[in-house]
């Protein structure tokens, strides 16, 4: 099992507009095609935003990413994004990750 954690610094005043995109446009796309989001959430501030998300492996992973990169409603939300919402963040960043202990002994039990 492999996480994948994004990180957003968000511009400001745009933390409402983000959330917004991300559950309408952003979130249906990646259920689509097998991404399990664990949470999602933000600094008390709203100025940053941070993603939790769980896969079977790396090769999972890449293969969920290729099919989002190339759906009609992804690359439409891109467009959107770009032309309406810019700048919605300064800065992302991304990391793939395993757990250091048995997820038996955490909350995510139910994932194995």
């Amino acid at each position: 099992m492999i996480f994948r954690l994004r990180q957003y610094k968000v511009s400001p005043g745009k933390t409402e507009k983000f959330n917004a995109f991300f559950l309408e446009y952003l979130l249906p796309v990646q259920h689509r095609y097998g991404a399990k989001l664990v949470g999602r959430w933000q600094t008390e501030d709203g100025s940053c935003i941070v993603a939790l998300w769980v896969y079977e492996s790396a090769e999972h992973y890449e293969t969920i990413q290729k099919q989002v990169n190339v759906d009609p409603d992804s690359v439409k939300a891109q467009e959107f994004r770009k032309r309406e919402l810019e700048p919605l963040f300064i800065e992302r960043k991304e990391n793939l990750m395993v757990s250091t202990v048995p997820l038996s002994l955490t909350e995510l039990a139910h994932l194995e």
